[in-house]
């Protein structure tokens, strides 16, 4: 049964994924004025902070799990813990560079700009 759990979680952690690759299609088209509007950029902002804690709570809690699954050891589940916290950390900066890395959306919508 923790073996779902593991897949829901590494799941997860590749929705905090997909939504900082593709922010524009979480909100509808149109909803902001410019690129550089207040609205625009407090956007931009949310979705990086909310991707990112999802792509770290994601791994972490999954990596985590494994250990879980092995024994009931304190020390190994400590173990666990400080390895997903690490691959956690790896997992959200590796995300957050590849978002980067990703030239800005054009948008073609004669209703305004999304991100």
């Amino acid at each position: 049964m923790q073996v779902i759990g593991v897949l829901m979680l590494a799941a997860f952690a590749l929705a905090g994924r997909w939504i900082q690759l593709y922010p524009e299609r979480v909100v509808p088209k149109g909803q902001f004025i410019g690129t550089d509007s207040r609205g625009a950029r407090l956007y931009r902002i949310q979705i990086a902070v909310l991707g990112t804690c999802i792509v770290f709570g994601g791994t972490w809690f999954a990596i985590s799990s494994l250990f879980l699954l092995s024994s009931g050891s304190a020390l190994v589940v400590w173990i666990g813990h400080l390895m997903g916290i690490v691959a956690g950390i790896f997992a959200a900066a590796h995300v957050r560079r590849e978002a980067k890395a990703r030239p800005p959306h054009v948008s073609n919508s004669p209703y305004g700009w999304w991100p």
